[in-house]
C-alpha cells in the first residue's frame, strides 16, 4: 500500500498510525511486516516559478495471504464454499471485528469492511485488512466527519444522510459482507426485496437442501438452526435505525451459542453410536457364546448317544450270549436222555 504526499499526515502523524498497526496482533488481523518511508527533492513549478520541493513515499508491508481477497469466492446457496468453510470466515471476521471494537485500549472502526478487505489464507482462515480508512475511538461512541469513507453499498443510512460513524458503521458494513457470504453477491439486494420472514425462509431452505447430502437427523437440524441463525443477525446488522443493531460482543456471543449446540449434537450421535457398538458387541459375544454352548451341547448329545448305543451294543450281545448258553444247556439234557 503506497502513499504518496499524503495530505496533513506529518511523519508524527505517520509514525503513531504505525505504532496502532504493529500493535494489532490477532489471527483475524492481517499481520503487519514493515513500512518504507523515503523523501525525496525534486523541481516542480509553483506560482510561476521553479522550485525545490520533497516528495515524501510511505509504504505499508503486510503478510501475502495466497488465496487471495474474499470477494472472487462469493456464490449463492448451491455453489461455492460448503456451509462449514463460510461459517468459518463469518466467525473470522466478527471475531476480528471484535478485536478491534472491544479488546484494544483504544478501539479502531474499519471504516471500510467488504469483501475485497477480508483475505484468506491457505486454510481459508479470515484476515482483515486495508486499514487505510480505519479510526481510533476513545470512549466517544459516535463522530461526525466531512470526509468520504467507505465504499458504497456498505455504508450504513446515518453516514450517507448525516456524515455520522460510530461502532455500528462497521456492524451495518459486517451485516452485508454475512448476507453476500451466505446468499451470494445478490444477499443483499435479494434481501432488501423481500420481508425478513420470506428471505430467512428461502434461503434458509435452501441450505437445508443442499445441507441434507452430508447429514441427517439431529446434526442437520442443529447445522439449519445454525444458517437461521446467521441470517437473522445479518439482517439485524442492516436494520437501518443503528440503536437497532448488534453489538459485536452480542453477534459473536450467539455464534458461540451455535457451535455449543451443535457439539452436543454430535456429542449425543457419538454416544448413540458408542452405546450402538457396544450393543453390536454383546450380541457378537452373546451369539459366540451361544455357539460355544450348541456346540458344548452337539459334542455331549453326541458323546451320550455313542455311550447308550455302545451301551445297548453290550446288553444286546450280552442278550444273545446269555440265550446261547441256554440253548447248549438244553441240548446237553437231550442227550442225558437219550
Amino acid at each position: 500500500m503506497l502513499h504518496n504526499n499524503m495530505p496533513g499526515q506529518d511523519e508524527k502523524h505517520f509514525q503513531n498510525e504505525l505504532q496502532n498497526l504493529m500493535r494489532l496482533k490477532h489471527q483475524n488481523i492481517v499481520g503487519f511486516v514493515g513500512y518504507c518511508c523515503e523523501t525525496q527533492r525534486e523541481h516542480v513549478q509553483y506560482d510561476g516559478r521553479i522550485v525545490i520541493a520533497e516528495r515524501t513515499s510511505r509504504a505499508l508491508c503486510f503478510e501475502y495471504l495466497q488465496n487471495g481477497s474474499l470477494h472472487r469466492y462469493l456464490e449463492d446457496e448451491f455453489h461455492g464454499f460448503d456451509w462449514l468453510t463460510r461459517y468459518k470466515i463469518i466467525k473470522g471476521t466478527c471475531e476480528g471485528l471484535k478485536y478491534l471494537h472491544v479488546d484494544l485500549k483504544e478501539p479502531i472502526l474499519h471504516l471500510d469492511l467488504k469483501p475485497d478487505n477480508i483475505l484468506l489464507d491457505e486454510n481459508m482462515l479470515p484476515k482483515l485488512a486495508d486499514f487505510g480508512l480505519s479510526k481510533l475511538f476513545s470512549e466517544e461512541q459516535t463522530r461526525v466527519t466531512q470526509s468520504y469513507i467507505g465504499t458504497r453499498g456498505y455504508l450504513p443510512p446515518e453516514y450517507i444522510e448525516n456524515n455520522v460513524i460510530s461502532k455500528k458503521f462497521d456492524i451495518f458494513s459486517l451485516g452485508v459482507v454475512m448476507l453476500k457470504v451466505i446468499a451470494g453477491r445478490n444477499g443483499r439486494s435479494n434481501s432488501a426485496e423481500m420481508t425478513s420472514k420470506e428471505f430467512i425462509n428461502l434461503v434458509h431452505g435452501n441450505w437445508r437442501k443442499r445441507l441434507q447430502d452430508t447429514l441427517t437427523g439431529s446434526p442437520l437440524e442443529a447445522y439449519c438452526q445454525q444458517v437461521k441463525t446467521c441470517i437473522e443477525i445479518a439482517l439485524k446488522c442492516v436494520e437501518i435505525k443503528r440503536h437497532k443493531r448488534p453489538n459485536i460482543v452480542d453477534i459473536c456471543y450467539k455464534l458461540n451459542e451455535t457451535e455449543t449446540i451443535i457439539a452436543k449434537r454430535f456429542s449425543q450421535v457419538e454416544k448413540w453410536e458408542k452405546m450402538t457398538m457396544q450393543f453390536q458387541e454383546y450380541v457378537e459375544n452373546t451369539d459366540r457364546i451361544v455357539a460355544g454352548l450348541l456346540e458344548v451341547f452337539e459334542e455331549s448329545c453326541y458323546s451320550m448317544g455313542t455311550s447308550i448305543i455302545e451301551r445297548i451294543k453290550v446288553s444286546r450281545q450280552r442278550s444273545l450270549l446269555q440265550h446261547d448258553d441256554s440253548d447248549d444247556e438244553e441240548y446237553y439234557e437231550e442227550d442225558d436222555d437219550v
